[in-house]
């Protein structure tokens, strides 16, 4: 097949003396291509150029400078912090049907919230169905013998209760892994969460965020790869979790399995090599001027990366996402050796490409006339294309025509893969040889208003959380844990079922422990972008940006939390402060006595921020005064006068769980 450059056929195709990159298509009968370049949105890590930079010498932290500037590589996240990854959703289980989940290589157990746990043996399964009553579930041994069952209408959870345990669920559509027959990407570590609705039932795999990148690590890069491009992509994908986790504790799931996020697929995609990386760099993130970056990655760049706002218009500037030429000392792409660095989507007709574009409100302009491709990034990449017809002119992102191109291409044609395309002229021949025989014409739907039906999501553009309509509560998160090994790093808490690890733990212990926070009331988890636990009497924020100072760990503002709808509090005239009774101008209340004593000898400002209100007294009908401060409430105990115990911090903790529905 013979392509020609637009520039060089301009004087034989219809439209001669257009500007470059105008094309005129009023012929329905002209031959088409698009060829083009790299294959992603273009900001961030280049997976490919990632492979080059490792085989030509560079270290994963010389790769990261390349893609994210400026940045710096940190272990700001503890390991064990919990990461939640919705597996399918809105399932519906009809009568008559059966679907299940096996477990297999350990015990394990079902949490149902209102009974004691359900014990399972392994190779034993949870049965779904559909009765009189509504949606149902029965554990069962590995010889259909039940184990127990109920209803099931709160959170369901599966635990493992040994390191070996994976549970397989037979009723989520999965690809075959490839060389092992029988065997599909199903197959999790960590607990199963179902959380039923009217929707359906949606399953939420809860796992350390370590062991989710054991499923994701491998899936987006392949382990045959470099260890310093594998390592990388660790680095990648492990701030990417975090910083998409960053805002959704209220959601049911902090990412999904998919591209949308970034592709999981479990155990069974494991592989040795890589999970030694990632255990060698646990709790490792991209950092930019402290916080968390936004670690785009993708496939090819063909040489060029591009400004984070070149890609996604709407976005600002990030001075650590500037495109770069990825190139080498000798001017070769690092990713020269991509298979998608160059490619075309074979030919059609000007008729087909008109059909195409009036299938979709956003582009449908009736006849079309002309297509103009000019305004791109400096490096090459298209920013939104402009369709000229009958009905009209529309100019769209290229995102959104890549998004219509690909969806409702002609059978053969190849999709588009990235915003990096141009169109040439080829001959009608080239066409029924991408297609196989005669062109097909594509089915014009009707010409929607666009107010009536939305542009597609276009495919390359990130995520962005956004509110669904679910149930607020957690009671999953409350739910007991199984227990880790005591030890200098860990300790288990029977009274409510919880672990505290590694920094928590350290707070904890040298800042009152037990008589100043409480028990412990869920497992560490990702919370605001950061990693958070949950305790009685306050909330503990682990702050990456303070990593190895006294400030690493903090607890939340949960004073101010509790009584925005109350504030401000009435404030007291300024007085010259004395040993027992001091005024803080910064907030305009003073603290006394008791209570003072009490700030001094616990931590001060550090631990619990300034007063926010006066003591207050009949406070929800106790005969005690309470001071409210920004982290804290302080409740005084005249029954303990005299005592450690004589001022205590109020369950603002469990407080909060309680008004989200986490406590029962």
């Amino acid at each position: 097949m013979s392509v020609l450059s637009p520039l060089s056929v301009l004087a034989e195709a219809p439209g001669a003396g257009a500007p470059a990159g105008v094309y005129q298509l009023d012929d329905p009968n002209l031959a088409l291509t698009f060829d083009g370049h790299g294959w992603g949105h273009g900001v961030g890590l280049c997976q490919w150029g990632a492979r080059g930079r490792a085989l030509a010498g560079q270290s994963a932290s010389q790769i990261i400078g390349a893609y994210y500037q400026g940045s710096t590589i940190q272990q700001a996240v503890a390991p064990e912090t919990i990461i939640r990854v919705l597996l399918d959703t809105g399932r519906q289980v009809e009568a008559g049907e059966s679907p299940r989940i096996t477990a297999r290589g350990g015990q394990w157990q079902v949490a149902t919230g209102s009974a004691s746990p359900i014990q399972a043996p392994p190779d034993g399964y949870l049965e779904l169905s559909r009765g009189e009553s509504g949606l149902r579930f029965a554990v069962k041994a590995a010889d259909g013998s039940t184990l127990g069952d109920g209803t099931l209408a709160a959170p369901l959870v599966l635990r493992p209760l040994e390191g070996g345990t994976r549970f397989t669920i037979g009723y989520k559509p999965a690809a075959e892994v490839a060389g092992r027959p029988g065997t599909y990407y199903d197959t999790y570590r960590g607990e199963l969460v179902l959380l039923p609705s009217e929707r359906g039932i949606d399953t939420i795999n809860r796992l350390s965020l370590e062991d989710y990148l054991k499923g994701v690590v491998p899936a987006e890069m392949p382990a045959s790869w470099p260890v310093e491009a594998l390592k990388a992509q660790t680095l990648a994908s492990r701030t990417y979790a975090v910083w998409q986790a960053r805002s959704r504790a209220g959601e049911r799931y902090d990412v999904d399995d998919t591209t949308r996020y970034q592709v999981y697929l479990g155990a069974n995609v494991e592989r040795d090599n890589v999970n030694q990386l990632i255990n060698a760099t646990a709790g490792q993130v991209v950092l930019y001027n402290g916080r968390i970056a936004q670690t785009y990655f993708f496939s090819t760049c063909a040489g060029w990366t591009e400004n984070n706002e070149d890609v996604w218009t709407s976005g600002q500037p990030l001075p650590y996402l500037r495109g770069i030429h990825d190139v080498d000392g000798n001017g070769r792409p690092y990713d020269a050796d991509a298979p998608r660095f160059s490619w075309t989507t074979g030919a059609l007709t000007a008729a087909q490409l008109e059909g195409l574009l009036n299938t979709d409100p956003a582009t449908a302009i009736g006849h079309l006339l002309s297509l103009s491709l000019t305004r791109r990034t400096p490096s090459g990449r298209l920013i939104e294309i402009t369709a000229t017809g009958t009905g009209g002119t529309k100019t769209v992102a290229a995102a959104t025509l890549m998004a219509i191109f690909n969806r409702s291409r002609p059978n053969g044609v190849a999709p588009l893969l990235s915003t990096n395309f141009d169109l040439h002229w080829t001959t009608m021949d080239a066409v029924l040889q991408t297609q196989g025989g005669t062109p097909a014409p594509i089915t014009t739907a009707p010409a929607t208003p666009q107010s009536a039906q939305p542009t597609p999501t276009p495919l390359p553009a990130p995520p962005s959380p956004t509110p669904v309509p679910t149930p607020t509560y957690h009671l999953e998160y409350t739910q007991p844990a199984p227990a880790k090994p005591n030890g200098p790093t860990n300790q288990y808490f029977t009274a409510t079922g919880h672990n505290v690890g590694g920094a928590f733990l350290t707070f904890y212990q040298q800042h009152g422990g037990l008589d100043l926070f409480g028990y412990p009331r869920t497992e560490e988890l990702l919370e605001d972008g950061m990693t958070v636990q949950y305790f009685q009497r306050a909330r503990f924020e682990y702050h990456v940006d303070k990593a190895g100072t006294p400030y690493e760990v903090q607890l939340a503002l949960l004073g101010d939390a509790l009584t925005t709808p109350r504030r401000p509090f009435p404030t007291v005239g300024p007085f010259e402060s004395s040993p027992e009774h001091v005024y803080f101008p910064e907030t305009g209340h003073s603290l006394s006595f008791a209570f003072l004593r009490y700030w001094r000898d616990n931590g001060g400002l550090d631990a619990f921020g300034y007063p926010i209100s006066e003591e207050l007294y009949g406070e929800n009908g106790w005969p005690y005064a309470v001071q409210y401060f920004q982290r804290a409430r302080f409740e005084y105990h005249p029954e303990h006068a005299g005592t450690p115990y004589e001022v205590q911090l109020g369950l603002l903790g469990d407080q909060l769980l309680s008004q989200r529905l986490w406590l029962q």
